[in-house]
């Protein structure tokens, strides 16, 4: 017959204690991506591979260009300021005639309206060719600066012979195209 069962067999083993409900409702885990590799991502790397060619070649051309606006910034200074100059020379030539004619007709004036007014176009025949020797030995910057200068001290003065200038030339202009 079969034994019956003693209380000593029936040992069970003892239960786990029961986990809090808030740790069943835990989330689970993500399992930790491992880190990509060369091997893993061959196009992504050909991207940043093109990416930094094409930056590398963006650098070049943005120095190449500003290289080339340099050079072109300094020609255009470079012929802007001989044209300048030759214009400077033009007018310091121009102003030396006028004081050449001024002086020769100093005795006009002396002879038809007496000899007052033959000295007041002798003096101002001094004063243009003083100007005109101005023009001649100063470069421009020296003459920017000096007029500068005149304008800053005498506003009037410039303002009314920017004025002269302004109808002497529309004048000159007018009378050289007015060739009909």
């Amino acid at each position: 017959m079969a034994k019956a069962a003693t209380p000593a067999a029936k040992k069970v083993a003892p239960k786990a204690p029961a986990k809090p409900a808030a740790a069943k409702a835990a989330p689970a885990r993500k399992p930790v991506a491992k880190k990509a590799t060369t091997k893993d991502h061959p196009i992504r790397d050909q991207l940043a591979a093109t990416r930094d060619t094409i930056k590398s070649e963006a650098t070049k051309k943005a120095a190449a260009l500003k290289s080339d606006a340099s050079t072109l910034a300094n020609q255009a200074s470079n012929r802007a300021r001989g044209a300048a100059t030759k214009g400077k020379d033009k007018a310091a030539e121009a102003v030396g005639s006028l004081a050449k004619m001024l002086e020769d007709s100093a005795g006009t004036v002396d002879s038809k309206f007496g000899k007052q007014y033959g000295d007041y176009a002798r003096s101002a025949a001094a004063t243009v060719a003083g100007l005109a020797s101005t023009l001649d030995k100063k470069d421009l910057d020296e003459l920017a600066a000096s007029t500068k200068d005149m304008v800053k001290k005498n506003p009037a003065i410039a303002v009314g012979a920017a004025t002269v200038i302004g109808f002497v030339l529309a004048r000159m202009l007018k009378g050289g195209s007015s060739s009909d």
